[in-house]
């Protein structure tokens, strides 16, 4: 009983020391993006998809579909942030631009304390609208491809595929 007492104490006293490690400095290329998505005025706020209500899901509905005739339509241009939390509860920033033909996803894990702490930048090979849901059958959360607004299961979601890999926004 002593040994495990003093196991769960050193296991205890071990992740504290962790989480108080100090930050690692972004690289300066990195930092100014980070500031850069930060300030940026022109960014619209959508909520995460864990955490829609029944009030602002229309409304990120609404943005994700302009962000997909964006892509489409030659003049259109939208910028889209969201605000994610890890299970920890540090923030994870995700920001979107999307101008005809073109869109780029900037993911900030800065103040990830248990992250990797950077910020990556990708360009998007294909952009999708769809919902993102739950599949119980795969066991896993799977993105569907929709042309219609009107969501009844899932979130509304935007895909980003990136050298074969998916990025739901």
């Amino acid at each position: 009983m002593k040994k495990v007492c003093l196991l769960i104490f050193c296991l205890i006293f071990v992740q504290n020391v962790w989480a108080q490690r100090p930050k690692r400095p972004l690289p300066a290329e990195e930092q100014k993006l980070s500031d850069e998505l930060k300030n940026d005025k022109d960014f619209v706020a959508v909520g995460c998809q864990r955490r829609h209500t029944a009030d602002t899901a229309d409304r990120d509905t609404s943005y994700k579909l302009k962000a997909v005739q964006a892509y489409r339509e030659e003049g259109e241009k939208i910028k889209l942030k969201k605000a994610c939390g890890t299970v920890e509860g540090d923030p994870i920033f995700s920001y979107l631009t999307v101008e005809k033909g073109k869109a780029s996803i900037f993911v900030d894990t800065s103040q990830d304390d248990f992250g990797p702490q950077r910020v990556f930048s990708y360009q998007c090979d294909e952009f999708d609208f769809g919902v993102y849901l739950n599949d119980l059958k795969a066991g896993r959360m799977v993105f569907q491809t929709t042309g219609d607004a009107d969501i009844k299961d899932g979130s509304p979601a935007l895909r980003c595929m990136v050298d074969q890999k998916e990025i739901i926004f």
